[in-house]
C-alpha cells in the first residue's frame, strides 16, 4: 500500500519545521525557473503597449532570433531547476537542512550535460506519447517523474538507466503517485480565492515536499538490488 497520508503528514512537518526557509528558496527556484524566459516576452510587450498607447487595434508580435534564444534558453534553465527543485524537496523531506545550493546542483560536479540531456529526453519522450492520445503521454509522464530524483541521487547510473529505474520504481503506483497530487486539489481551489497567496506560501511548498516523501518511499521499497538487463532492454522502447 502506498503510504499517502503518512507522506503527508511528514512532508506537513517538514514544511513546519523549515517554514520560512522553504518557502524563500522554492519561491527564488519558481523566479529562477522562468525568469529567463520571461525577460523574453518584454520586448513584445513594450511594442505592444506602445502600439496600445498610439492608438493601434492590431498589434502582430515580432519574433526576433534574440527573443527566441532567451525563449529556448529559458525553457532549458526550468528544466535544469526542476531538477534543483526536485533534489531540494527529498533532502527537506528526508530531514536534512534546507540549503539554497541544491537549487544549483545541475551546475555541480559536472553534472550539467547530464542532468540535461536526461531532462530533454524525459521532456521530448511525453511530447511524443502524447502526440498518440492524451491518456499516454500523463501515463509517461508519471513513469519518468523519478528522474529528475534519479538524475543526481544516482550518479552511478546512466540516462538510459534512470529510465528503467524510474520505470521499475512507478510501476504498480502511477496511480497512487496520480492520486497523491490529486489529493491536494481542495488546497489549490482554495488559493485561487486568495489570488495564489496560499499557493506561494503553503500549497506548492506542501506538495513539492510530498512529491519528494513519494520518491524516498518508492526508493526504500522498489529501488533495492538495482536494475536487470531485461528491464535496461525494455526501457529501451521508452
Amino acid at each position: 500500500m502506498f503510504p499517502r497520508k503518512e507522506i503527508k503528514a511528514n512532508a506537513r512537518a517538514a514544511l513546519k519545521a523549515n517554514y520560512w526557509a522553504v518557502i524563500g528558496i522554492l519561491f527564488l527556484g519558481s523566479i529562477l525557473s522562468g525568469l529567463v524566459a520571461g525577460c523574453a516576452t518584454i520586448p513584445n510587450s513594450m511594442a505592444q503597449i506602445s502600439a496600445t498607447m498610439a492608438g493601434e487595434v492590431y498589434y502582430v508580435p515580432e519574433t526576433s532570433v534574440l527573443t527566441s534564444v532567451l525563449y529556448i534558453v529559458g525553457v532549458l534553465l526550468s528544466i535544469i531547476f526542476e531538477v534543483g527543485i526536485a533534489r531540494f524537496a527529498y533532502r527537506v523531506y528526508r530531514g536534512d537542512s534546507p540549503e539554497i545550493g541544491d537549487l544549483f546542483v545541475a551546475f555541480k560536479d559536472g553534472n550539467f550535460g547530464r542532468v540535461l540531456g536526461g531532462m530533454l529526453l524525459v521532456t521530448i519522450y511525453t511530447f511524443l506519447w502524447a502526440l498518440l492520445f492524451i491518456i499516454p503521454g500523463i501515463i509517461k509522464g508519471y513513469q519518468y517523474s523519478m528522474m529528475p530524483y534519479l538524475l543526481i541521487d544516482r550518479p552511478d547510473l546512466s540516462i538510459k538507466e534512470c529510465f528503467a529505474m524510474s520505470k521499475k520504481m512507478t510501476s504498480g503506483f502511477k496511480w497512487s503517485i496520480f492520486v497523491l497530487e490529486l489529493s491536494f486539489i481542495g488546497w489549490a481551489i482554495l488559493a485561487v480565492f486568495t489570488f495564489g497567496i496560499l499557493d506561494i506560501f503553503f500549497v506548492t511548498p506542501y506538495m513539492t515536499l510530498a512529491l519528494g516523501g513519494a520518491y524516498d518511499y518508492l526508493k526504500r521499497t522498489r529501488m533495492d538490488d538495482g536494475i536487470t538487463a531485461t528491464e535496461q532492454a525494455v526501457e529501451g522502447e521508452f
